[in-house]
């Protein structure tokens, strides 16, 4: 899927999200993915800035906001690495001998 544009919101509460996802629905192009009780992936086609500025502007009404914006993935990827990154640093900490 590539040129795919996702967008993620994160809001408040599950009604926030449930009433974003009204206002989306009336919008046409536009996909949607709820991931978890407060987090949403919107998927454009291609991206195009007015459908962007749509979703963005839906999000702030009902109290979200914008938690990334980019190629479809990409997010994804960068939770990895952080979490790669992370793990990476824990495992050198416990490999360091301890001064006594």
């Amino acid at each position: 899927m590539a040129g795919t544009w996702e967008i993620r919101g994160l809001f408040g509460n599950e009604y926030a999200m449930e009433q974003a996802i009204e206002e989306l629905k009336k919008q046409k192009g536009l996909e949607w993915t709820v991931i978890d009780r407060r987090n949403i992936s919107v998927r454009l086609a291609k991206r195009d800035r007015d459908s962007e500025e749509i979703v963005k502007r839906t999000l702030e009404m009902h109290h979200g906001f914008t938690e990334h914006e980019g190629p479809l993935g990409e997010f994804d990827r960068q939770k990895r690495e952080e979490r790669e990154k992370k793990a990476k640093k824990e495992e050198e900490k416990r490999r360091r001998p301890t001064k006594n």
